[in-house]
């Protein structure tokens, strides 16, 4: 506490100063949060707790802000980078701004309390602080401090992907800097920065060229070079250069969660999902939770399998499944959420995994995991208002990079229908990724593949007439036929057993 007080006291940070608070105008709250840092293990690191000060900016009134949003690069964007650079075999490396947010200067006036447990100079004066910088919580912090960022980057050469403003990239023909050399082999230098708020990678062909990148911003910031990535955003990374192949795990994640539940040493499940609803016939499901606490037990439970998902695609149907009961759950529902956890249990030490084409995937698919998608629906699968279920799954040089389960808006009178609606689903995704990846100056497949397993559903996307069981269909899903027929987009049909994005739509079985 006393290591920040001092950080925001200093004369270079000019973080506030005290004052009278003028009439009329009003202090929002201040409150300190702690935390521990630890290791790709889950270790504690001694000597690196954390104290922040946050301000209370639920607060704030309209006259004290303006823009409050700040891109982040997303998870998608981020697995595609790590996969090129593991193809590549470029260099990933990680890299943390100190007391970001301090850096940038606030334009609007915000009063504060005195710090919790701060003893002002002057006590029993009514003395406020005036804060001059966009300290954590205020609303506009995340904006002010990505806007002074970006001015730096673009300073520097960088550009930032139109698909994704969090992501900032260049390729450099001529040489930055005398202390930089061309690669041996001719191509151009390059610099991939993804950044989520103040943590950051730097995916490059030079490490020189990344020590110029990091010296020129220390300059503005407190910038720690982390050296080679093996944790990021909950992500432990690791790597096999050699081989040219990346491992994602959220096991220390998944041990945490748990633990929290009592079920680290549990009886673990085969399936992410139960196909059959479990048997609680003459008793209430988990008795030991009260109907004042299954609320937010339920939806806390809820929220940490989504985030789980961003690196277990196969519990993406389980987490979409559980949200729809978010607002209302009851016992059976967090019976199965517990089934996922028994699940994970089973499962936390496997990875998604980037790079080359795993050898032992079967000879089918090796032949289109290079870059495409893959759509399938389930139809009239939820009893209770027989909505489909759309899934799709893309591939980017050999890897998993974007998957998706989502509960389609209206009831369809045919799995025909119900496929095409799925297809639409995916046509979204991928044309943000072909946007995506011709941004970045990353390779696009034309046309892109899109593959299906319903014929019918790929015939309709080619043809521009409309028939007799296709005219009630929504106008905003027949785009598809405009980009299949400019060629931008290829649709074609492979067999059920061959679509990987099948277990987004149900729960299989266990050899499924």
């Amino acid at each position: 506490m006393q290591r920040k007080l001092d950080s925001l006291s200093s004369s270079g940070m000019h973080a506030f100063k005290e004052t009278t608070l003028p009439p009329g105008e009003k202090t929002v709250g201040l409150k300190w949060v702690f935390a521990l840092k630890t290791d790709a293990d889950g270790a504690r690191i001694e000597g690196k707790e954390k104290a922040r000060v946050v301000a209370q900016g639920f607060n704030q009134r309209p006259m004290q802000y303006n823009e409050t949003y700040a891109p982040v690069a997303c998870g998608a964007s981020v697995r595609i980078i790590l996969a090129f650079a593991t193809v590549k075999n470029l260099e990933v490396l990680q890299f943390d701004c100190k007391i970001a947010f301090l850096h940038a200067k606030l334009r609007h006036t915000v009063y504060a309390h005195i710090f919790p447990g701060y003893i002002m100079q002057n006590p029993g004066t009514g003395k406020v602080l005036r804060l001059l910088v966009a300290l954590y919580g205020l609303r506009q912090s995340a904006y002010k401090f990505y806007m002074l960022l970006l001015c730096l980057f673009l300073g520097l050469g960088l550009k930032h992907c139109e698909a994704d403003h969090g992501v900032f990239y260049d390729k450099w023909m001529t040489l930055p800097d005398s202390s930089i050399l061309m690669p041996k082999d001719g191509s151009p230098l390059i610099l991939l920065v993804p950044l989520h708020v103040d943590d950051g990678l730097g995916v490059t062909n030079s490490k020189p060229l990344y020590q110029w990148f990091l010296c020129t911003l220390s300059s503005s910031f407190n910038i720690v070079d982390m050296g080679k990535c093996g944790k990021f955003l909950g992500m432990v990374i690791i790597r096999d250069k050699p081989n040219r192949r990346l491992w994602l795990l959220a096991h220390v994640y998944i041990a945490e969660l748990l633990e929290e539940w009592n079920l680290t040493n549990c009886k673990t499940a085969k399936t992410p999902f139960p196909s059959k609803p479990p048997d609680v016939s003459g008793s209430v499901p988990l008795p030991e939770i009260s109907d004042a606490k299954l609320l937010p037990k339920y939806q806390r439970l809820v929220g940490c399998i989504l985030f789980i998902c961003n690196l277990c695609p196969e519990v993406a149907f389980p987490a979409m499944w559980l949200g729809q009961h978010a607002s209302l759950p009851k016992r059976i529902y967090l019976l199965y959420a517990k089934h996922v956890l028994r699940y994970l249990a089973g499962t936390k030490y496997l990875s998604l995994c980037l790079g080359q084409a795993s050898p032992s995937a079967p000879q089918s698919m090796t032949s289109f995991m290079q870059a495409n998608g893959c759509t399938d629906a389930d139809w009239a699968s939820d009893t209770s208002d027989r909505k489909s279920v759309s899934g799709y799954a893309f591939f980017f040089l050999g890897s998993l990079i974007l998957w998706s389960a989502v509960k389609q808006k209206c009831v369809t009178l045919l799995s025909m229908e119900a496929e095409y609606y799925a297809m639409s689903h995916a046509f979204k995704e991928a044309l943000w990724l072909c946007v995506f990846l011709c941004s970045i100056d990353l390779p696009v497949p034309h046309p892109f593949p899109i593959r299906s397993d319903n014929q019918v559903a790929c015939t309709l996307s080619e043809l521009p007439a409309i028939f007799q069981h296709s005219k009630h269909i929504d106008i905003c899903h027949h785009f598809i036929c405009k980009h299949v027929r400019e060629d931008s987009f290829l649709t074609t049909w492979i067999p059920i057993q061959d679509m990987p994005a099948d277990i987004f739509t149900k729960a299989l079985g266990p050899v499924r």
